[in-house]
Protein backbone atom coordinates (compact mmCIF):
# COMPACT_ATOMS: atom_id res chain seq x y z
CA UNK A 1 0.00 0.00 0.00
CA UNK A 2 1.43 3.31 -0.80
CA UNK A 3 2.13 5.70 2.28
CA UNK A 4 -0.28 8.14 0.16
CA UNK A 5 -2.54 7.49 -2.74
CA UNK A 6 -3.26 11.77 -3.12
CA UNK A 7 -1.70 13.70 -5.62
CA UNK A 8 -1.73 17.38 -4.21
CA UNK A 9 -1.71 18.71 -7.79
CA UNK A 10 -5.18 20.31 -9.29
CA UNK A 11 -5.07 21.27 -12.69
CA UNK A 12 -6.39 24.63 -12.89
CA UNK A 13 -7.46 25.96 -16.20
CA UNK A 14 -7.98 29.82 -18.08
CA UNK A 15 -10.65 31.39 -17.18
CA UNK A 16 -12.31 28.48 -15.27
CA UNK A 17 -13.35 26.37 -18.10
CA UNK A 18 -12.65 23.11 -16.30
CA UNK A 19 -10.97 21.51 -19.92
CA UNK A 20 -7.49 20.75 -20.27
CA UNK A 21 -5.88 20.03 -24.20
CA UNK A 22 -3.78 16.77 -24.32
CA UNK A 23 0.05 17.45 -25.04
CA UNK A 24 1.04 15.87 -28.46
CA UNK A 25 3.25 13.10 -27.37
CA UNK A 26 5.42 12.87 -30.57
CA UNK A 27 8.57 15.03 -30.49
CA UNK A 28 9.76 17.53 -32.64
CA UNK A 29 11.62 17.24 -36.10
CA UNK A 30 15.49 17.62 -35.94
CA UNK A 31 18.27 20.54 -35.38
CA UNK A 32 16.90 23.17 -37.96
CA UNK A 33 13.21 21.42 -38.51
CA UNK A 34 9.91 22.64 -36.60
CA UNK A 35 9.13 21.72 -32.80
CA UNK A 36 5.62 21.67 -31.99
CA UNK A 37 3.96 20.50 -28.63
CA UNK A 38 3.31 22.17 -25.25
CA UNK A 39 2.85 20.96 -21.81
CA UNK A 40 -1.00 20.71 -22.17
CA UNK A 41 -2.45 23.89 -22.17
CA UNK A 42 -2.53 25.64 -18.36
CA UNK A 43 -0.66 23.73 -15.76
CA UNK A 44 -2.04 24.82 -12.41
CA UNK A 45 -2.38 23.42 -8.58
CA UNK A 46 -4.56 24.43 -5.76
CA UNK A 47 -7.28 23.78 -3.30
CA UNK A 48 -7.99 20.02 -2.57
CA UNK A 49 -5.59 17.09 -3.67
CA UNK A 50 -6.32 14.80 -6.89
CA UNK A 51 -5.07 12.71 -9.21
CA UNK A 52 -2.51 14.09 -11.95
CA UNK A 53 -5.23 13.33 -14.49
CA UNK A 54 -8.02 15.54 -12.86
CA UNK A 55 -8.72 18.21 -14.48
CA UNK A 56 -11.37 19.96 -12.00
CA UNK A 57 -11.00 23.90 -10.76
CA UNK A 58 -10.48 24.72 -7.44
CA UNK A 59 -12.53 27.27 -5.70
CA UNK A 60 -9.61 29.01 -4.80
CA UNK A 61 -6.33 29.69 -6.00
CA UNK A 62 -3.07 31.22 -5.01
CA UNK A 63 -2.36 34.75 -6.72
CA UNK A 64 0.96 36.16 -7.61
CA UNK A 65 3.06 37.70 -4.91
CA UNK A 66 1.38 41.21 -5.68
CA UNK A 67 -1.94 39.31 -5.32
CA UNK A 68 -2.26 37.39 -2.82
CA UNK A 69 -5.21 35.88 -1.11
CA UNK A 70 -5.33 36.70 2.62
CA UNK A 71 -5.78 32.94 3.05
CA UNK A 72 -3.03 30.82 1.27
CA UNK A 73 -4.61 27.74 -0.57
CA UNK A 74 -3.55 24.51 1.67
CA UNK A 75 -3.47 20.76 0.01
CA UNK A 76 -4.85 17.64 1.51
CA UNK A 77 -3.03 14.62 2.89
CA UNK A 78 -0.05 13.04 0.86
CA UNK A 79 3.74 12.27 0.50
CA UNK A 80 3.66 11.45 4.47
CA UNK A 81 2.33 15.50 4.88
CA UNK A 82 -1.16 16.36 6.56
CA UNK A 83 -1.51 18.93 4.05
CA UNK A 84 1.12 18.47 0.98
CA UNK A 85 1.42 21.92 -1.70
CA UNK A 86 2.42 19.43 -3.94
CA UNK A 87 2.57 15.00 -4.26
CA UNK A 88 3.23 12.36 -6.79
CA UNK A 89 2.94 8.88 -6.12
CA UNK A 90 3.38 7.68 -10.08
CA UNK A 91 0.43 5.10 -9.67
CA UNK A 92 0.21 5.30 -13.86
CA UNK A 93 1.25 6.97 -16.89
CA UNK A 94 -0.63 9.85 -17.38
CA UNK A 95 -2.25 10.51 -20.82
CA UNK A 96 -0.92 14.03 -21.24
CA UNK A 97 2.79 13.53 -22.00
CA UNK A 98 5.83 15.54 -23.24
CA UNK A 99 9.90 15.61 -22.85
CA UNK A 100 8.67 13.94 -19.09
CA UNK A 101 8.15 10.53 -19.95
CA UNK A 102 5.08 9.40 -19.18
CA UNK A 103 4.79 11.80 -16.14
CA UNK A 104 1.96 14.39 -16.80
CA UNK A 105 3.50 17.43 -18.49
CA UNK A 106 1.49 19.65 -17.09
CA UNK A 107 3.52 19.29 -13.99
CA UNK A 108 6.53 18.20 -14.65
CA UNK A 109 9.44 19.90 -16.71
CA UNK A 110 11.96 17.31 -18.32
CA UNK A 111 15.22 18.30 -19.12
CA UNK A 112 18.51 16.60 -20.46
CA UNK A 113 22.39 17.47 -20.90
CA UNK A 114 25.29 16.44 -22.48
CA UNK A 115 27.77 19.43 -21.80
CA UNK A 116 31.30 18.47 -23.16
CA UNK A 117 31.21 19.45 -26.76
CA UNK A 118 27.58 18.88 -27.48
CA UNK A 119 27.74 20.40 -31.31
CA UNK A 120 30.62 18.07 -32.64
CA UNK A 121 30.52 17.39 -35.79
CA UNK A 122 26.95 15.14 -36.48
CA UNK A 123 25.15 15.77 -33.27
CA UNK A 124 23.53 18.71 -31.22
CA UNK A 125 23.46 17.15 -27.79
CA UNK A 126 23.08 13.74 -28.56
CA UNK A 127 22.45 11.20 -26.02
CA UNK A 128 22.78 7.28 -25.95
CA UNK A 129 20.25 4.75 -25.03
CA UNK A 130 19.81 3.39 -21.24
CA UNK A 131 19.33 -0.04 -20.41
CA UNK A 132 16.57 0.01 -18.09
CA UNK A 133 16.18 -2.75 -15.67
CA UNK A 134 12.69 -4.34 -15.03
CA UNK A 135 9.77 -1.72 -14.69
CA UNK A 136 6.77 -2.83 -16.89
CA UNK A 137 6.12 -5.67 -18.83
CA UNK A 138 5.24 -3.65 -21.94
CA UNK A 139 8.67 -1.33 -22.45
CA UNK A 140 11.69 -2.06 -24.51
CA UNK A 141 15.14 -2.78 -23.22
CA UNK A 142 16.52 0.64 -24.01
CA UNK A 143 15.34 4.21 -24.01
CA UNK A 144 16.30 7.36 -25.31
CA UNK A 145 15.16 11.04 -23.75
CA UNK A 146 11.14 11.09 -24.15
CA UNK A 147 11.24 7.87 -22.90
CA UNK A 148 13.13 7.58 -19.81
CA UNK A 149 11.12 8.72 -17.34
CA UNK A 150 8.86 5.65 -16.65
CA UNK A 151 5.88 4.42 -14.41
CA UNK A 152 6.84 0.94 -13.25
CA UNK A 153 4.17 -1.49 -11.85
CA UNK A 154 5.83 -2.77 -8.21
CA UNK A 155 8.82 -5.07 -8.57
CA UNK A 156 10.39 -7.08 -5.30
CA UNK A 157 12.47 -4.56 -4.18
CA UNK A 158 9.26 -1.70 -4.72
CA UNK A 159 6.15 -3.08 -3.64
CA UNK A 160 4.03 -0.16 -5.22
CA UNK A 161 3.58 1.44 -8.22
CA UNK A 162 6.85 3.80 -9.04
CA UNK A 163 9.15 6.35 -10.88
CA UNK A 164 12.46 4.95 -13.23
CA UNK A 165 14.69 7.88 -14.19
CA UNK A 166 17.29 7.08 -16.45
CA UNK A 167 20.06 8.86 -17.90
CA UNK A 168 22.03 7.66 -20.76
CA UNK A 169 24.39 10.98 -21.02
CA UNK A 170 27.88 9.81 -20.86
CA UNK A 171 30.32 12.64 -19.88
CA UNK A 172 28.70 14.56 -17.14
CA UNK A 173 25.48 13.82 -18.19
CA UNK A 174 21.97 14.36 -16.32
CA UNK A 175 18.24 13.74 -16.76
CA UNK A 176 16.46 16.24 -14.52
CA UNK A 177 12.53 16.43 -13.61
CA UNK A 178 11.44 20.22 -12.59
CA UNK A 179 7.86 20.70 -10.60
CA UNK A 180 6.05 23.00 -12.67
CA UNK A 181 4.42 24.43 -9.21
CA UNK A 182 6.50 26.27 -7.47
CA UNK A 183 7.73 25.19 -3.63
CA UNK A 184 7.40 28.07 -0.93
CA UNK A 185 9.32 28.87 2.00
CA UNK A 186 9.12 32.59 3.17
CA UNK A 187 9.19 32.69 6.61
CA UNK A 188 9.39 29.21 7.29
CA UNK A 189 11.16 26.08 7.07
CA UNK A 190 9.42 24.42 4.29
CA UNK A 191 10.10 20.23 3.37
CA UNK A 192 10.81 18.32 0.55
CA UNK A 193 10.28 14.55 0.36
CA UNK A 194 10.83 11.96 -1.57
CA UNK A 195 11.36 7.87 -1.44
CA UNK A 196 14.37 7.28 -4.14
CA UNK A 197 17.44 4.99 -5.24
CA UNK A 198 20.35 6.34 -3.19
CA UNK A 199 23.18 3.99 -4.22
CA UNK A 200 26.09 4.82 -5.24
CA UNK A 201 29.60 2.75 -6.32
CA UNK A 202 31.50 5.56 -7.50
CA UNK A 203 30.58 9.02 -8.21
CA UNK A 204 32.53 8.06 -11.32
CA UNK A 205 29.27 6.03 -12.42
CA UNK A 206 26.72 8.48 -11.28
CA UNK A 207 24.16 9.23 -8.71
CA UNK A 208 20.84 11.42 -7.63
CA UNK A 209 20.78 15.26 -6.56
CA UNK A 210 17.51 17.56 -5.42
CA UNK A 211 17.64 20.90 -6.25
CA UNK A 212 15.87 24.15 -5.97
CA UNK A 213 16.24 27.09 -8.00
CA UNK A 214 15.17 30.37 -7.90
CA UNK A 215 14.61 30.23 -11.87
CA UNK A 216 12.29 27.63 -13.88
CA UNK A 217 15.46 25.90 -14.95
CA UNK A 218 16.59 22.20 -16.12
CA UNK A 219 19.31 20.03 -15.35
CA UNK A 220 20.91 22.14 -12.60
CA UNK A 221 24.23 20.92 -11.80
CA UNK A 222 28.18 22.80 -10.55
CA UNK A 223 31.50 23.35 -11.50
CA UNK A 224 33.80 22.59 -8.58
CA UNK A 225 36.75 21.35 -11.56
CA UNK A 226 36.80 21.65 -15.39
CA UNK A 227 36.94 17.65 -14.98
CA UNK A 228 34.02 17.59 -12.10
CA UNK A 229 30.61 18.16 -13.86
CA UNK A 230 31.22 21.69 -15.30
CA UNK A 231 27.74 21.40 -15.81
CA UNK A 232 24.64 24.26 -15.71
CA UNK A 233 24.66 25.96 -12.68
CA UNK A 234 21.82 28.10 -11.16
CA UNK A 235 21.62 31.87 -10.77
CA UNK A 236 20.39 31.42 -7.56
CA UNK A 237 20.18 28.40 -5.47
CA UNK A 238 20.88 25.23 -3.64
CA UNK A 239 21.92 21.57 -4.97
CA UNK A 240 22.02 18.48 -2.79
CA UNK A 241 24.05 15.80 -4.04
CA UNK A 242 23.90 12.05 -2.94
CA UNK A 243 27.16 11.24 -4.42
CA UNK A 244 29.48 9.75 -1.99
CA UNK A 245 30.15 6.54 -1.68
CA UNK A 246 31.42 5.60 1.79
CA UNK A 247 34.19 3.63 3.44
CA UNK A 248 31.54 1.08 3.62
CA UNK A 249 30.91 0.17 -0.15
CA UNK A 250 26.71 -0.23 0.97
CA UNK A 251 26.73 3.03 2.47
CA UNK A 252 25.91 6.61 0.71
CA UNK A 253 26.53 9.99 1.77
CA UNK A 254 25.66 13.66 0.50
CA UNK A 255 28.50 14.59 -0.95
CA UNK A 256 27.68 18.35 -0.72
CA UNK A 257 25.50 21.15 -0.75
CA UNK A 258 26.15 23.42 -3.50
CA UNK A 259 25.11 27.01 -3.21
CA UNK A 260 24.69 29.69 -5.68
CA UNK A 261 24.16 33.44 -5.83
CA UNK A 262 24.28 35.27 -9.37
CA UNK A 263 26.16 31.80 -9.96
CA UNK A 264 29.08 32.03 -7.51
CA UNK A 265 29.78 28.99 -5.94
CA UNK A 266 30.01 28.10 -2.66
CA UNK A 267 30.75 24.24 -1.35
CA UNK A 268 29.43 22.80 1.64
CA UNK A 269 31.18 19.14 1.67
CA UNK A 270 30.47 16.44 3.42
CA UNK A 271 32.04 16.65 6.71
CA UNK A 272 34.46 14.23 8.27
CA UNK A 273 32.57 11.82 10.55
CA UNK A 274 29.31 12.52 8.92
CA UNK A 275 26.62 10.12 8.75
CA UNK A 276 26.51 7.61 5.92
CA UNK A 277 23.46 5.45 5.18
CA UNK A 278 22.87 2.13 4.10
CA UNK A 279 21.86 1.72 0.55
CA UNK A 280 20.97 -1.46 -1.95
CA UNK A 281 20.66 -1.02 -5.43
CA UNK A 282 17.00 -1.05 -6.38
CA UNK A 283 16.11 -0.50 -3.36
CA UNK A 284 14.66 2.71 -2.09
CA UNK A 285 15.32 5.43 0.71
CA UNK A 286 13.45 7.74 2.44
CA UNK A 287 15.40 11.63 1.86
CA UNK A 288 14.01 15.29 3.49
CA UNK A 289 14.98 18.29 2.82
CA UNK A 290 13.96 20.66 5.01
CA UNK A 291 14.56 24.40 4.23
CA UNK A 292 14.47 27.88 5.27
CA UNK A 293 16.32 30.80 4.36
CA UNK A 294 18.79 29.97 7.08
CA UNK A 295 19.00 26.80 7.15
CA UNK A 296 19.05 23.27 4.87
CA UNK A 297 19.24 19.80 6.89
CA UNK A 298 19.44 16.73 4.81
CA UNK A 299 18.14 13.54 5.80
CA UNK A 300 17.54 9.98 5.31
CA UNK A 301 16.62 6.73 6.02
CA UNK A 302 18.68 3.19 5.82
CA UNK A 303 17.25 1.13 2.37
CA UNK A 304 13.86 -0.57 2.86
CA UNK A 305 13.02 -4.10 2.00
CA UNK A 306 9.84 -3.22 0.03
CA UNK A 307 9.73 0.52 -0.87
CA UNK A 308 6.88 1.79 1.55
CA UNK A 309 8.07 1.09 5.09
CA UNK A 310 11.35 3.24 6.52
CA UNK A 311 13.21 3.46 9.72
CA UNK A 312 13.46 6.97 10.82
CA UNK A 313 15.62 9.08 8.95
CA UNK A 314 18.96 10.51 10.31
CA UNK A 315 20.81 14.11 9.66
CA UNK A 316 23.63 13.56 6.59
CA UNK A 317 24.44 17.06 5.81
CA UNK A 318 23.17 20.11 7.18
CA UNK A 319 24.51 23.88 6.63
CA UNK A 320 23.49 27.46 7.79
CA UNK A 321 23.04 29.74 4.76
CA UNK A 322 21.57 32.85 3.46
CA UNK A 323 19.57 32.43 0.45
CA UNK A 324 18.45 34.63 -1.58
CA UNK A 325 15.17 33.87 -2.19
CA UNK A 326 12.19 32.06 -0.56
CA UNK A 327 10.75 30.61 -3.47
CA UNK A 328 11.68 28.42 -6.24
CA UNK A 329 11.23 25.10 -8.54
CA UNK A 330 12.11 21.44 -6.97
CA UNK A 331 14.56 19.70 -9.03
CA UNK A 332 15.00 16.18 -8.93
CA UNK A 333 17.73 14.16 -11.44
CA UNK A 334 19.79 11.83 -12.00
CA UNK A 335 23.51 12.31 -12.82
CA UNK A 336 25.92 9.97 -14.91
CA UNK A 337 29.36 10.98 -15.09
CA UNK A 338 30.64 8.59 -17.31
CA UNK A 339 29.36 5.04 -17.28
CA UNK A 340 30.50 3.77 -19.99
CA UNK A 341 33.93 5.05 -19.20
CA UNK A 342 34.28 3.71 -15.86
CA UNK A 343 32.27 0.06 -15.37
CA UNK A 344 33.97 -1.37 -19.22
CA UNK A 345 36.28 -3.97 -19.36
CA UNK A 346 37.89 -4.63 -15.97
CA UNK A 347 36.99 -1.52 -14.60
CA UNK A 348 37.94 -0.87 -10.91
CA UNK A 349 35.16 1.01 -10.36
CA UNK A 350 32.18 -1.53 -10.94
CA UNK A 351 31.64 -5.06 -11.34
CA UNK A 352 29.28 -4.69 -14.22
CA UNK A 353 28.77 -3.07 -17.15
CA UNK A 354 26.41 0.21 -17.05
CA UNK A 355 25.72 1.99 -20.38
CA UNK A 356 23.40 4.59 -17.83
CA UNK A 357 22.78 5.39 -14.31
CA UNK A 358 19.19 4.30 -13.21
CA UNK A 359 17.12 5.46 -10.44
CA UNK A 360 13.73 4.52 -8.75
CA UNK A 361 11.59 7.25 -7.38
CA UNK A 362 8.31 7.32 -5.47
CA UNK A 363 6.01 9.90 -3.58
CA UNK A 364 7.86 13.30 -4.46
CA UNK A 365 6.36 16.15 -2.61
CA UNK A 366 6.65 19.40 -0.91
CA UNK A 367 4.37 21.24 1.84
CA UNK A 368 3.53 24.53 1.64
CA UNK A 369 1.03 27.19 0.30
CA UNK A 370 -0.44 25.87 -2.67
CA UNK A 371 0.78 28.02 -5.54
CA UNK A 372 -1.73 27.51 -8.75
CA UNK A 373 -0.67 31.13 -10.81
CA UNK A 374 1.46 29.56 -13.42
CA UNK A 375 1.00 27.73 -16.77
CA UNK A 376 3.78 26.26 -19.03
CA UNK A 377 4.11 25.38 -22.27
CA UNK A 378 7.43 23.58 -23.38
CA UNK A 379 9.00 22.69 -27.09
CA UNK A 380 9.41 19.23 -27.33
CA UNK A 381 13.46 17.31 -27.76
CA UNK A 382 14.86 17.10 -31.31
CA UNK A 383 14.40 13.63 -33.10
CA UNK A 384 16.95 13.60 -34.97
CA UNK A 385 19.53 10.02 -34.94
CA UNK A 386 22.97 9.98 -35.23
CA UNK A 387 25.52 6.96 -35.16
CA UNK A 388 23.05 5.89 -32.60
CA UNK A 389 22.25 8.96 -30.12
CA UNK A 390 19.04 11.00 -30.48
CA UNK A 391 19.97 14.39 -30.88
CA UNK A 392 17.35 16.43 -28.58
CA UNK A 393 18.97 19.73 -28.74
CA UNK A 394 18.47 22.37 -31.94
CA UNK A 395 21.58 24.18 -33.49
CA UNK A 396 21.66 28.04 -33.79
CA UNK A 397 23.06 29.46 -37.18
CA UNK A 398 25.13 32.83 -37.33
CA UNK A 399 23.23 36.18 -37.96
CA UNK A 400 24.23 36.54 -41.26
CA UNK A 401 22.36 33.07 -41.99
CA UNK A 402 19.54 33.47 -40.51
CA UNK A 403 17.23 31.51 -38.11
CA UNK A 404 17.92 27.44 -38.87
CA UNK A 405 14.23 26.74 -38.36
CA UNK A 406 11.28 27.51 -36.50
CA UNK A 407 9.91 25.83 -33.43
CA UNK A 408 6.78 26.23 -31.70
CA UNK A 409 5.05 26.69 -28.50
CA UNK A 410 1.51 25.33 -29.18
CA UNK A 411 -1.77 25.69 -28.06
CA UNK A 412 -1.21 28.66 -25.92
CA UNK A 413 -3.81 30.39 -23.51
CA UNK A 414 -3.45 33.64 -22.33
CA UNK A 415 -6.14 34.05 -20.43
CA UNK A 416 -5.45 35.83 -16.81
CA UNK A 417 -1.09 36.22 -17.90
CA UNK A 418 0.53 38.90 -16.12
CA UNK A 419 3.91 38.12 -17.41
CA UNK A 420 5.54 35.46 -19.55
CA UNK A 421 9.54 34.37 -19.95
CA UNK A 422 11.65 31.43 -22.04
CA UNK A 423 13.69 29.20 -19.52
CA UNK A 424 15.82 26.78 -21.75
CA UNK A 425 19.73 25.70 -21.66
CA UNK A 426 22.17 27.72 -24.33
CA UNK A 427 25.28 25.83 -24.97
CA UNK A 428 28.03 28.42 -26.61
CA UNK A 429 31.57 27.58 -27.03
CA UNK A 430 33.70 28.89 -24.66
CA UNK A 431 36.50 31.08 -25.95
CA UNK A 432 36.57 33.83 -22.99
CA UNK A 433 35.28 36.33 -25.09
CA UNK A 434 31.75 35.82 -24.01
CA UNK A 435 31.04 39.32 -22.68
CA UNK A 436 30.65 40.15 -26.63
CA UNK A 437 27.70 37.04 -27.30
CA UNK A 438 24.66 37.89 -28.12
CA UNK A 439 21.71 35.38 -28.46
CA UNK A 440 19.28 36.71 -30.71
CA UNK A 441 15.92 35.78 -30.57
CA UNK A 442 12.12 36.62 -31.59
CA UNK A 443 7.93 35.20 -31.21
CA UNK A 444 5.99 35.27 -34.19
CA UNK A 445 8.24 37.15 -37.02
CA UNK A 446 8.00 40.26 -34.34
CA UNK A 447 11.28 42.51 -33.57
CA UNK A 448 14.48 40.95 -32.28
CA UNK A 449 15.50 40.79 -29.11
CA UNK A 450 19.48 40.62 -28.02
CA UNK A 451 19.93 39.20 -25.19
CA UNK A 452 23.67 38.89 -23.83
CA UNK A 453 25.22 37.37 -21.02
CA UNK A 454 25.01 38.97 -17.31
CA UNK A 455 27.70 39.17 -14.52
CA UNK A 456 26.61 35.99 -13.25
CA UNK A 457 26.99 34.31 -16.78
CA UNK A 458 30.20 35.70 -17.66
CA UNK A 459 31.53 34.64 -13.94
CA UNK A 460 30.33 31.04 -14.59
CA UNK A 461 32.09 31.04 -18.08
CA UNK A 462 35.22 31.95 -16.63
CA UNK A 463 34.56 29.04 -13.73
CA UNK A 464 35.35 25.57 -15.15
CA UNK A 465 32.11 25.81 -16.96
CA UNK A 466 31.87 23.45 -20.22
CA UNK A 467 29.51 26.50 -22.50
CA UNK A 468 26.19 25.07 -21.36
CA UNK A 469 23.77 27.76 -19.70
CA UNK A 470 20.52 28.34 -18.09
CA UNK A 471 19.43 31.44 -19.73
CA UNK A 472 15.74 32.91 -19.09
CA UNK A 473 14.84 35.13 -21.75
CA UNK A 474 12.02 37.93 -21.23
CA UNK A 475 9.13 37.81 -23.46
CA UNK A 476 6.59 40.94 -24.15
CA UNK A 477 3.18 39.93 -23.83
CA UNK A 478 2.05 42.10 -26.83
CA UNK A 479 3.89 39.32 -28.89
CA UNK A 480 2.58 36.54 -27.64
CA UNK A 481 -0.68 35.02 -29.34
CA UNK A 482 -3.43 32.71 -28.31
CA UNK A 483 -2.56 29.07 -30.08
CA UNK A 484 0.56 28.49 -32.24
CA UNK A 485 3.41 30.72 -31.47
CA UNK A 486 7.04 30.76 -33.72
CA UNK A 487 9.64 30.92 -31.87
CA UNK A 488 13.52 31.50 -33.97
CA UNK A 489 16.77 32.12 -32.75
CA UNK A 490 20.19 33.22 -33.78
CA UNK A 491 23.91 34.32 -32.66
CA UNK A 492 26.43 37.15 -32.57
CA UNK A 493 29.73 36.97 -32.16
CA UNK A 494 29.72 33.31 -30.98
CA UNK A 495 32.00 30.77 -32.55
CA UNK A 496 29.91 28.24 -35.09
CA UNK A 497 33.39 25.69 -35.15
CA UNK A 498 31.31 24.02 -32.49
CA UNK A 499 27.74 25.65 -33.26
CA UNK A 500 25.74 27.30 -30.42
CA UNK A 501 22.34 25.25 -29.46
CA UNK A 502 19.44 25.29 -27.39
CA UNK A 503 17.62 22.66 -25.39
CA UNK A 504 14.99 22.21 -22.95
CA UNK A 505 13.00 24.63 -23.97
CA UNK A 506 9.79 26.01 -21.71
CA UNK A 507 7.69 28.71 -21.82
CA UNK A 508 6.48 29.92 -18.13
CA UNK A 509 3.56 31.96 -17.79
CA UNK A 510 2.56 33.86 -14.61
CA UNK A 511 -1.34 33.91 -14.33
CA UNK A 512 -3.61 36.48 -11.86
CA UNK A 513 -5.34 33.18 -11.29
Amino acid sequence: MKRSLLCACLLVLAACSGEVDDAPSQPASGAGGTGGGGAGGMSGTGGSPATMDDASTPDDASMPDDVMTSEPVVGEPGCGFDQAAFCDTFDAPSANQGRAGELDARMWSAGHVQPSLPTSPGFTFGILPATIPSCRADLPAQVFPGDDALICDPVPSVASNHLLVACGAQNYGATSLRIRQPFDFAERTGKIVFDADGYVINPLLGWIAVSVTEDPMAVPSYAILGNDEGGVVPENGFEVHMARNCPDAMSMGARMIALYEERVETIVDFPEGATCIPVKEGHLNHFEVHVSQSRIEVYASPWSEDGTSFEPVQLMIAADVDLPFTRGYVNIAVHNHATIKYSEGDSPYSERFYDAWVARWDNVGFDGPVLANFREHEIPDGAEMHEGTLNIGYRIADAMDGPSGVLSFEDVDLTGVVSARIAQTSYYLPDGDEASYVLRYRLNGRDWHDRMFDAGELHAASHNSQGAFAQVLDVPLTELQNGTNALEYVTLNVPQSYPPAALNIDLVLSTEL
